[in-house]
């Protein structure tokens, strides 16, 4: 088993580039070309071993179930399960040294994919079952002007269990040398799930329509838009179909990203927490996944994972380069 930091690159027929580390299966750089220039529009760190230390889960694979869940417990066929707790009396993003923060094993690396896994023992974190996690990320372009980067997991369990990992890349299309502020955000979601003081959805699914929330007409983002919301697409489960979240625009409106996936919502966050040594919005997380909380929200759309039907979905970061 790999214990040591290995950074693969992908390119695609532009000659676009990613990078990703085993450690989190992380996305560590985007690197495109603009007006000839390369412009990298993921933050990172300079030196891949201070991802070993990361506490903003830059670029991870987040989970086995992404974002909170409350009091850090769940219920399964009636039967309770208390989970390893890491904000407050909550758990966020899996726990202490979850998906996040362990070393992925390689499956294989070719020019424009790479599938990496890992396997969490029965009771990891408090999760019942033997599960295992695939990630596949494939880089392609259909056209010069497109390059799209696809994420789609795989998970299997020998138990009866949750899950629901996402990607947590902060992305900045103004490239990572600049602030964030002045994207231009669009959100297909005509709701959101409001939360208490800890970021724990109070169960209320709510119009963004007359509130601060309603992005489906683009803004321009500033330091007003303190986001770190969940918005929902649709309110029915349907991992049957990809459906657009989200399109964030560059300040110079050289670059438009668009966002797909599988899951019911994306939760955006626009980076305010961001510390050294980065700075606060430098970078807008994007994280297609289900509603915050949902095992303890029975009226969530959600999925459970069993031994019979392995959990399967797919995020797509679709990026259009408008000067091309």
């Amino acid at each position: 088993m790999t214990t040591s930091l290995i950074q693969y690159t992908l390119s695609n027929e532009v000659n676009d580039t990613i990078s990703i580390i085993n450690y989190g299966a992380r996305l560590t750089s985007w690197v495109t070309h603009i007006d000839n220039k390369k412009r990298n529009i993921v933050l990172g760190y300079s030196n891949i071993n201070d991802y070993l230390n990361d506490t903003f889960y830059l670029g991870a694979i987040a989970g086995p179930y992404a974002n909170r869940l409350s009091n850090a417990r769940i219920n399964i066929d009636d039967k309770a399960y208390a989970l390893n707790k890491n904000e407050g009396v909550n758990q966020l993003h899996g726990g202490q040294k979850a998906l996040s923060d362990l070393f992925w094993q390689l499956d294989y690396h070719h020019k424009n994919a790479l599938s990496l896994s890992i396997t969490l023992p029965d009771g990891y974190n408090g999760y019942p079952g033997k599960t295992t996690f695939n990630v596949l990320y494939t880089f392609t372009t259909n056209s010069k002007s497109h390059s799209n980067l696809d994420i789609k997991f795989t998970i299997t369990s020998n138990k009866k269990t949750i899950a629901g990992p996402t990607a947590h890349p902060y992305f900045n299309l103004n490239g990572i040398t600049n602030s964030a502020q002045g994207h231009a955000l669009k959100l297909a979601g005509a709701y959101y799930t409001p939360v208490d003081t800890n970021a724990i959805p109070t169960g209320l699914i709510t119009p963004v329509a007359n509130t601060t929330f309603d992005y489906t007409n683009a803004r321009v983002l500033n330091k007003a838009d303190k986001l770190d919301h969940n918005f929902v697409t649709e309110q029915t489960l349907n991992l049957q179909t990809n459906k657009q979240h989200a399109e964030l625009t560059s300040a110079d409106t050289k670059l438009v990203l668009s966002v797909f996936s599988n899951y019911p919502a994306i939760q955006v966050y626009t980076g305010q927490h961001l510390k050294t040594p980065f700075n606060a919005y430098d970078g807008i997380c994007l994280e297609p996944q289900f509603f915050p909380d949902s095992p303890n929200n029975p009226h969530f759309p959600f999925s459970y994972l069993t031994p019979q039907v392995p959990l399967q979905t797919h995020i797509s970061y679709c990026l259009t380069n408008l000067k091309s």
